[in-house]
């Protein structure tokens, strides 16, 4: 899916390769100041970048520099479609995350240093294990419609459902999102590993595993955490669970209830979303 907004003139777009041979795609629309902050929006899980598109716009509309990276998986070009012979985890994410930082910051002067990350459900994970193991590269975080999806927040039917679909990446050799009606086609090891996060509240990614639980817990980072009234994916408790986890970070809280939105629709209704970003950006 490809916004049109995102083939503006103001916006370009930047490959960025992976040492295993395939690439994704960082587009990024400049603010009319080169030195405003720059903020990075990572998609959820199964989400194409393009989704994004009125998001990003906004966002430089209202003074950002923005950038926008493709979730692994789900390229519209270069990639690869998880599946026996592909497959990737958080950690690989994590780098996807590392790399697009290091670009933004060669594109954006202003950012060398730290940008500000937006990240939308996974991708708020994403960010989190990022921003703790990279604390240098982030300016800040914005975690919109994410969570952190410890069962006991939800019940235990979804306890169930997050362990059966880790089951059925393991033996179908990815997840079949969309025959299952949640997320995309996913690879089996990042299904694995969050729905061990979903069922021990721990983060652990890579091989070998590397539980990060703790360095998110010392993760100290300005926040902001938007939630969304009637969204049963990340309802405020699992929103509020992230601070719990991450004591350190300094929040600012914003629920939406407005008319229109849900766990994705916001991105393409973005206004109140972009107010909160600006405001607590004090732009």
């Amino acid at each position: 899916m490809t916004d049109p907004l995102l083939h503006a003139e103001t916006s370009e777009t930047h490959s960025i390769e992976r040492a295993e041979g395939t690439s994704f795609t960082l587009r990024v629309a400049r603010a009319a100041d080169p030195e405003a902050p720059t903020l990075l929006v990572v998609p959820a899980m199964g989400m194409p970048a393009g989704y994004y598109g009125k998001l990003v716009a906004a966002l430089a509309a209202a003074g950002l520099n923005v950038g926008l990276m493709e979730q692994r998986g789900h390229e519209e070009h270069g990639g690869r479609v998880p599946g026996w012979s592909y497959d990737f985890g958080y950690a690989d994410l994590v780098d996807d995350m590392a790399a697009a930082v290091e670009r933004l910051g060669e594109l954006v002067p202003a950012s060398a240093g730290a940008a500000y990350v937006l990240g939308h459900s996974l991708g708020g994970q994403t960010a989190s294990a990022y921003a703790a193991l990279h604390p240098d590269q982030v300016a800040g975080l914005v975690y919109v419609a994410s969570q952190t999806p410890y069962w006991r927040n939800y019940g235990p039917g979804f306890l169930v459902a997050s362990q059966a679909m880790g089951l059925v990446g393991r033996v179908v050799g990815h997840f079949p999102g969309k025959q299952l009606r949640f997320a995309g086609r996913e690879a089996r090891t990042l299904m694995k590993e969050w729905s061990r996060y979903a069922r021990t509240g721990r983060l652990r990614l890579g091989r070998p595993a590397r539980d990060v639980t703790e360095d998110m817990r010392a993760l100290a980072k300005p926040a902001l955490m938007i939630s969304i009234e009637g969204d049963w994916m990340a309802p405020s408790s699992t929103v509020d669970e992230i601070h719990r986890r991450m004591p350190g970070l300094e929040v600012r809280r914003v629920h939406l209830d407005e008319p229109g939105i849900d766990h994705f629709k916001w991105a393409r209704k973005p206004a109140s979303t972009v107010a909160a970003v600006t405001e607590w950006l004090g732009r």
